[in-house]
């Protein structure tokens, strides 16, 4: 990729960098942002204008995040005052939200105090990331409160970390505490293990809701303790989606109701559901403990990825939304960090594509809101294609958003 278009996505960022900056909501020293999100209203789902929380999928901590990655790209005073607006924001609203999910919580929130800390040298921010983790109650879980995105397969990725790199034993007692709790919260058929996260005819596959999020959390608890429980429960996770694995196509079915099918396996093709996120869970899986099965399983993941990459590229780029969560930037990133060359060039297509056809027509970038409406966030939102485009310009300094952790 010639300086032309790395440069090109620096400017694709900085485009969506200032678009959020013009777009922030002040009240005093703090800021937020207003966009669409599909809420419950009048008995169904809607559009709807809100503001947002403090959490990392659609608010202000995964706002701030994007913002400040550009920053280090740009030291604009305009940028670091938004910036540090978002910061504000986040404190004033933090202990409203659950105690557990990377993205829907406290633990997510906490990462990225810690991170937007660090890469402005403000450490009162790491102090408090720090102590919005001490805060989080390891006692019980409900019923809900399990996978990556809302429960404590969220939360242990950045207990564990927080752990080696701040040396609180009080983090480690808590990240197995709530190992613990994943345990006893299994589905357990010998030694295959799944758990019950949302409304489904079976348990779910896939990182976000499924059991690649459950064990690979399990597999990041072992490898700090060494306790064989966690390793038992890791390989029985894995081992549920290598029982669900659907040959013909490739992928790992969605079993969520309203999904599947009674006659055929659905699978997905997003980081939520199906091959993208199960590839980042086996890459991660492997670097903690080789494996050719996840090697294997991995490869396999990765080239359903990237087929369906090329083939939106190719012809249906105008029916994909350009989200992390469930658009082609986030299949693109997963290119970045478990492909060779040739899907790095694949992602970097997507890129100069998304370029051509928005950015330079003055459109809206597509979200991942079905309605494709306007929204800030991560996940769903721009910021989430501002840091897809920050990623390209540079993936080892930028590391990916989509796996818990500091």
């Amino acid at each position: 990729m010639d300086q032309i278009n790395k440069n090109s996505f620096f400017d694709a960022a900085w485009n969506i960098g200032c678009q959020l900056m013009k777009s922030s909501i002040w009240h005093g020293e703090s800021c937020n942002w207003q966009g669409y999100s599909i809420e419950p209203l009048d008995g169904k789902f809607q559009p709807v204008i809100r503001t947002f929380g403090p959490d990392v999928y659609s608010g202000t901590s995964g706002i701030a995040l994007f913002l400040a990655a550009l920053y280090s790209e740009n030291k604009d005073p305009v940028l670091l005052k938004t910036i540090e607006g978002s910061v504000q924001q986040i404190k004033a609203t933090m202990h409203s939200v659950p105690d557990h999910g990377f993205y829907s919580g406290k633990p997510g929130i906490a990462a990225a105090l810690i991170n937007v800390g660090k890469k402005l040298d403000r450490k009162n921010w790491i102090s408090e990331g720090i102590n919005l983790l001490d805060s989080i109650s390891a006692s019980a879980i409900k019923s809900h409160e399990i996978d990556v995105v809302s429960g404590v397969a969220g939360t242990i990725p950045v207990l564990v970390d927080a752990y080696n790199e701040f040396n609180k034993q009080e983090f480690l007692d808590k990240a197995i505490v709530l190992g613990d709790l994943l345990c006893d919260a299994a589905v357990k058929n010998n030694e295959v293990w799944s758990w019950a996260t949302v409304p489904s005819q079976k348990n779910l596959t896939g990182f976000s809701h499924g059991s690649s999020g459950m064990a690979l959390a399990l597999l990041q608890l072992y490898n700090v303790t060494g306790n064989k429980n966690y390793l038992e429960g890791a390989n029985g996770g894995f081992n549920y989606e290598r029982q669900s694995f659907d040959t013909t196509q490739q992928n790992w079915p969605d079993f969520r109701d309203g999904v599947s099918q009674p006659s055929a396996n659905v699978c997905g093709l997003a980081w939520c559901h199906g091959a993208p996120g199960i590839t980042i869970s086996r890459l991660k899986a492997n670097q903690i403990k080789a494996d050719d099965r996840f090697v294997q399983e991995m490869n396999t993941a990765l080239t359903t990825t990237a087929k369906n990459i090329y083939h939106i590229v190719m012809d249906n780029l105008n029916n994909t939304n350009y989200s992390l969560c469930h658009g082609i930037a986030g299949n693109s990133e997963v290119l970045l960090d478990c492909g060779g060359t040739e899907y790095q060039k694949l992602a970097e297509t997507v890129g100069v594509a998304g370029i051509a056809k928005y950015q330079k027509n003055d459109i809206s970038w597509p979200t991942g809101l079905n309605t494709n409406q306007y929204t800030p966030g991560l996940m769903v939102g721009i910021a989430g294609t501002g840091y897809f485009y920050l990623r390209l310009l540079n993936k080892d300094k930028y590391k990916t958003l989509l796996a818990p952790g500091l």
